[in-house]
């Protein structure tokens, strides 16, 4: 068994990992940071980019008005009033501040249409997986921080109920690392453990599941072995929009392409295996999850024409409709019943619903059907007929892509346990944390969250020397998950 010995220890190297390393070693903390994977990123490497900022110089390049009152505002309503006051006020605190440290670091940022119909635009917008794939080179540069990939965190060590350091596997040796301050876990939620799913959300246990691969809740499961509390856990809900990769094929691959495109707030429409349309597709894609779910084999299929697929942007991973031609993933035709055939649509179903929804589009300016307006709800563009050849199919599900609920923490991101108080020497940041999004969330809230609370671990462990002890008084538990 080997030993260790450093100030802070973060546990989980995507965006929120990230963030709390660097922050604490700016703040003069000899920090050991650790990915269990055989790299660094997890889900910040498949997010789609966005952070949900306010205030900012691109906004008011634009002239965005937008503000902290806004943000907060639109938080809470997102979050059905479930939100953790605390939480809300800490990111709208930190946030611009947050937005300019990951400029500092090398984030550069553009500003787009945020997919939350309805918001104003403040999704900002980066390569998918550029933010941390920058903070990694930044981190590499640090003398004060120790990176170390295949290190698996196994158990959290306590002495006298303040957690004190854990034992790790790093590349297959024990070794036992005692912090002098905190540990903080950023070790992502549960999307790719079906026994947590099945715990928390058995009614998704039919979804597909993305989001990074170690994503099996090893954090929540280690900070509940030494009495955490846990928040939100009934909020959990599944994206529509999700490729099926496989397609005709229904089932998940080994191998699923983690590919979610919104075409649908571009202008397309969605069908489901009978080529009937069963929403207004300018709804959230939170809410179009539950219809999804309820259409026979809980598939469907987006439905768009040339001018849609104009519209692709590569720097948009949600919207490079292009990019996920090339993959194979999105299947094109001359014409709509040749595009029905490839799908599996009885025979002029599909023309037959695109008719009607481009005559409505013609006579009255909108959908009838079901009150479509525009592409995305509140975007103010006008609708437009799927109507200019070829045309395009997109076979999509739902899909767990993150959970977005977890550990109880305060505004300092210290862990509070099952009575509300605070686990000495434990912090948490990034999807681990519940309490924040409360019944949904704000496009570009989860990754600017994992920013946010990052950051604010890292001060809070850089600034929060614990009291003197040994490591020879430690509790250590069973090594095996």
């Amino acid at each position: 068994m080997i030993q260790d010995l450093t100030d802070v220890l973060v546990c989980g190297g995507g965006l929120a990992g990230h963030c709390a390393a660097l922050t604490a070693a700016e703040g003069g903390a000899e920090v050991l940071f650790v990915e269990k994977m055989e790299s660094h990123g997890g889900s910040s490497l498949q997010a789609g980019g966005g952070f949900a900022f306010a205030g900012t110089d691109l906004q008011a390049a634009r002239g965005i008005a937008d503000g902290a009152e806004q943000l907060k505002r639109d938080l809470i309503e997102a979050g059905g009033g479930k939100s953790d006051p605390a939480l809300v006020e800490a990111y709208v605190a930190n946030q611009l501040e947050t937005y300019e440290w990951l400029r500092s670091n090398g984030v550069e940022f553009s500003l787009g249409m945020s997919s939350t119909p309805g918001a104003v635009s403040r999704v900002h917008g980066t390569r998918q997986g550029a933010a941390v794939t920058a903070l990694h080179q930044r981190v590499a540069r640090e003398k004060r921080i120790r990176f170390a990939a295949r290190a698996a965190t196994k158990r959290l060590m306590t002495k006298g109920g303040t957690v004190i350091g854990a034992l790790l596997d790093i590349g297959g040796v024990p070794t036992e690392v005692e912090t002098r301050r905190a540990v903080v876990l950023a070790t992502g939620g549960f999307s790719r453990s079906p026994r947590l799913l099945e715990t928390y959300a058995p009614g998704l246990s039919a979804a597909f599941r993305l989001g990074g691969t170690g994503n099996q809740g090893d954090g929540l499961l280690m900070a509940s072995r030494v009495g955490a509390g846990q928040t939100d856990m009934g909020y959990i809900a599944a994206t529509f929009g999700v490729a099926a990769s496989r397609f005709p094929e229904l089932g998940q691959g080994p191998d699923e392409d983690a590919v979610l495109l919104f075409a649908i707030y571009r202008g397309a429409i969605m069908v489901n295996r009978d080529g009937v349309r069963f929403a207004d597709e300018s709804a959230n894609y939170k809410s179009l999850s539950g219809l999804c779910a309820s259409q026979p084999d809980g598939i469907a299929f987006q439905i768009f024409d040339a001018k849609v697929m104009a519209q692709s942007a590569p720097s948009s991973s949600i919207n490079d409709f292009e990019g996920a031609f090339k993959k194979g993933l999105i299947l094109q035709a001359p014409d709509l019943d040749q595009l029905g055939q490839m799908i599996g649509i009885p025979r002029a179903k599909l023309r037959q619903a695109i008719i009607r929804y481009n005559r409505d589009l013609l006579e009255g300016g909108f959908d009838r059907e079901f009150g479509r307006r525009a592409p995305a709800y509140g975007s103010g563009a006008p609708l437009s007929g799927i109507d200019t050849p070829p045309f395009y199919a997109f076979p999509c599900a739902n899909a767990v892509t993150a959970t977005y609920c977890g550990l109880t923490v305060n505004s300092r991101m210290e862990v509070l346990d099952v009575f509300g108080e605070q686990i000495p020497g434990l912090l948490a940041a990034g999807e681990i944390l519940g309490g924040f999004h409360g019944r949904s969330y704000l496009s570009g809230s989860a990754l600017a969250k994992a920013a946010i609370s990052g950051r604010i671990a890292g001060l809070s462990a850089a600034g929060q020397p614990l009291s003197e002890r040994c490591c020879c008084a430690q509790s250590l538990p069973d090594p095996a998950i």
